[in-house]
């Protein structure tokens, strides 16, 4: 497959620093530059989330969660890791999912289980 590609100026320091980047990470300034442009539409910073209180840390759910926490030997209610998984891979998109619900967990060892085989 043959690659188009462009010439775009650049200021020589602004060229030293793409370049240098570039390098750092083993890649080309094309690859360095793709990288930039993606970054754009990637998911927001959870680090400047966390360090803000906002969004997963901000304080009405982190005190939603430690409700939670503290109701859980009672309850049983929690919500599969898988489910989790693809919520938290979700944030950010254009398809961001819901939260899980919390439900009753499972037990595989019940009295119920174990005499029904």
């Amino acid at each position: 497959m043959t690659m188009k590609s462009r010439k775009i100026e650049v200021e020589a320091a602004t060229a030293d620093a793409l370049e240098a980047q570039a390098a750092a990470r083993g890649i080309s300034v094309s690859e360095l530059l793709a990288d930039f442009v993606l970054a754009d539409s990637s998911p927001p910073d959870l680090e400047a989330l966390r360090a803000a209180g906002r969004g997963p840390w901000a304080p009405e759910i982190l005190a939603e969660d430690a409700r939670r926490l503290a109701e859980f030997p009672k309850t049983r209610e929690g919500v599969p890791w898988g489910e989790i998984k693809a919520w938290m891979q979700s944030w950010g998109t254009e398809n961001e999912l819901p939260p899980p619900k919390p439900r009753a967990a499972l037990s595989c060892c019940s009295k119920q289980s174990l005499s029904a085989s």
